[in-house]
């Protein structure tokens, strides 16, 4: 099983704060990192350590971060194909980490924004060689659409988390298989919430309309509340969090669509997939920072064996 990622890379810098800090506050950290991340690298490192195969294409600038990049790629066992050089500074991001494990962040995307369709019409055949691919909204809409349409030629199923949010381009939305958002994107999509009849969940009706244009399957998380899974002509499904002591949220969005995406490439039924993602995202927050925090495949598995609902 391989994923080929359309991918952002930053320099992500966490500092550990009492609370997040106000405007035009300076607050005492107690703690800091600086790691390679961003949504696309955490999502591809987060199937990596599931044991799922990785490609995919990254943009980095001419700076000394550019260094650290590639170092880290080969550590991971990245071939350093799959970075592209642009001129500029590769991408950096500041996160503020309080003890809840909540977070604000910004993030200059530097290089990221240089990638191209050209691009990624150049990795055509290692595109081809994949099982599915996948985006998040860190990289322009050119590469991805591009990339979209090159799985779907082959029939390659495609997933999107449009994160951090803007609006869905038409013709990326006509390509996407899989949609991952969270509550704030549904409602800026115009999606709005599932809503309860007789105790069962519902759909909405731009939902439904959303599915009826081809969209295979909406994922909405919903953070303490867990995740509705939306499909055509099937019931939305809940499945609720993994309750845990978090120490830092950082990168547990891309885990969840990596656990996601491990668990439907396994043929998993979907509703045994949404629980190893609630769970993949659920053990990333555990540890302070995003690269060592994404488990393994046992570690994952352990996790949910101890802690599922037992039926």
């Amino acid at each position: 099983m391989q994923v080929f990622v359309v991918g952002s890379v930053v320099v992500a810098c966490s500092v550990k704060v009492t609370r997040l800090p106000l405007a035009g506050e300076s607050l005492s950290g107690s703690a800091f990192l600086a790691e390679p991340g961003g949504k696309g690298f955490n999502l591809a490192l987060a199937l990596s350590r599931l044991g799922i195969g990785v490609d995919g294409i990254f943009s980095v600038g001419e700076d000394m971060f550019s260094s650290l990049i590639s170092s880290t790629f080969a550590q991971v066992g990245y071939t350093s194909e799959m970075l592209v050089h642009r001129e500029g500074s590769t991408g950096a991001g500041v996160a503020f980490v309080d003890p809840a494990g909540e977070n604000c962040l910004a993030v200059c995307l530097g290089a990221n924004n240089a990638l191209t369709a050209a691009d990624v019409r150049a990795f055509a055949p290692r595109l081809h060689r994949s099982d599915l691919v996948a985006a998040t909204f860190e990289s322009p809409d050119a590469p991805i659409e591009a990339a979209f349409a090159l799985a779907r030629a082959r029939e390659i199923k495609t997933l999107l988390n449009p994160s951090p949010y803007r609006p869905i381009a038409p013709s990326i939305l006509a390509q996407t298989s899989i949609l991952v958002v969270n509550a704030v994107e549904a409602n800026a999509l115009g999606l709005g919430a599932a809503s309860q009849s007789d105790g069962a969940l519902q759909a909405t009706p731009a939902i439904e309309r959303l599915l009826g244009g081809g969209l295979e399957l909406l994922i909405v998380t919903l953070g303490s509340r867990g995740a509705v899974a939306f499909r055509k002509q099937a019931r939305p499904f809940h499945q609720s969090a993994f309750e845990v002591a978090a120490v830092d949220t950082v990168g547990a969005g891309d885990a969840f669509s990596a656990g996601l995406i491990a668990g439907l490439l396994a043929d998993k039924p979907l509703e045994d997939a949404l629980q190893g993602a609630a769970a993949c995202g659920a053990l990333t927050t555990l540890h302070f920072g995003a690269f060592g925090s994404f488990p393994s495949a046992r570690t994952l598995a352990a996790f949910v064996e101890r802690n599922a609902p037992k039926t």
